[in-house]
């Protein structure tokens, strides 16, 4: 019987702290309770190579990779974190001088008339800066939910990968009880632990 995945949760973020040929490491992931709605969006460029009088070849290269999330809120603590905020005696503060984070984010979907999940892992976005957005309760309260634009990449590191995913019971996968401990970039992710850092192996000795 064929299946279909619904539903949402679990948005977790991590910290870039270093993304480079040799090296690539986050922070523990962190999660954000209350989600709403994630959207995907990478964009594939087409560039039709011509010969022969027709179309010979076409080649495709990744473009930009748009994420919009919703939750329903996003606590100041990790807006302080994300947007780079200045807090000053519990007052926090945004300028024209402000660096956002690049981050990763996790989530997963529910597989229909099972207990498995359809997990993710986004492993390099910015952030857009966070729009205000708040009215009036007309009779009863209205909650607003917070909407989160950010733009991913493939990362410098190793095979340049911009996405991981996985479903339990699929390909032998039963790593669902650690997925959201570290950021999976690697098969071997899952396995090191909580650590986030991996170094390449370029072959050197020293």
């Amino acid at each position: 019987m064929g299946k279909t995945i619904h539903g949402l949760d679990m948005f977790h973020i991590a910290l870039l702290k270093e993304d480079s040929l040799e090296r690539l490491e986050y922070e523990t992931p962190e999660r954000l309770p209350g989600a709403v709605n994630v959207s995907v969006d990478p964009k594939s460029e087409q560039n039709p190579f011509y010969a022969d009088n027709g179309t010979y070849d076409i080649i495709n290269s990744l473009g930009d990779i748009d994420v919009d999330m919703e939750l329903a809120d996003l606590p100041l603590e990790i807006q302080e974190k994300i947007y780079g905020l200045e807090e000053e005696n519990g007052v926090q503060f945004s300028s024209k001088n402000d660096q956002a984070a690049y981050l990763a984010l996790a989530f997963r979907a529910k597989v229909s008339n099972s207990d498995s999940y359809r997990y993710y892992w986004l492993l390099k976005g910015m952030p857009s800066l966070l729009p205000t957005e708040h009215k009036t309760d007309e009779g009863s309260a209205d909650p607003q939910t917070t909407k989160v634009t950010l733009k991913f990449m493939p990362v410098d590191y190793g095979k340049k990968r911009w996405k991981a995913q996985a479903q339990d019971g699929v390909k032998t996968f039963m790593g669902g009880a650690e997925w959201f401990k570290q950021v999976v970039h690697e098969g071997s992710s899952l396995s090191a632990g909580s650590g986030t850092t991996q170094t390449a192996d370029l072959g050197g000795t020293a």
